[in-house]
């Protein structure tokens, strides 16, 4: 098997032999790469659309952030259904009012 740089760059975060690792454990090390690359991508639109000063490029700016926002919510939704344990915590921590660590009893 031949290794391509675009390969090795997708797999720079894998840490154990890509043999030994199930199909499933590598589709969701591309789901949280991918989370992470479109939580970075939000980032740096949100700051492109707030700092235009032309507003026909704001539009478009606005218009790509709030396409990767649907993007990270998919990939979020995706991850969500396909680990038990995560779903769990989003379940008990999300959509709820009040302070967010509140609901969780820390050690001071």
């Amino acid at each position: 098997m031949t290794t391509t740089t675009k390969d090795a760059m997708e797999h720079a975060t894998i840490v154990e032999a890509l043999d030994s690792l199930p199909a499933p454990t590598l589709d969701m090390h591309r789901a949280l790469a991918s989370l992470g690359e479109k939580a970075v991508s939000l980032d740096l639109l949100n700051q492109r659309h707030e700092a235009c000063t032309d507003p026909e490029l704001k539009l478009v700016l606005a218009d790509l952030r709030d396409t990767t926002r649907r993007q990270l919510a998919m990939l979020l939704e995706w991850v969500r259904r396909r680990d038990p344990k995560l779903d769990k915590e989003m379940k008990a921590a999300l959509f709820k009012a009040g302070p967010i660590a509140a609901q969780y009893h820390y050690d001071e």
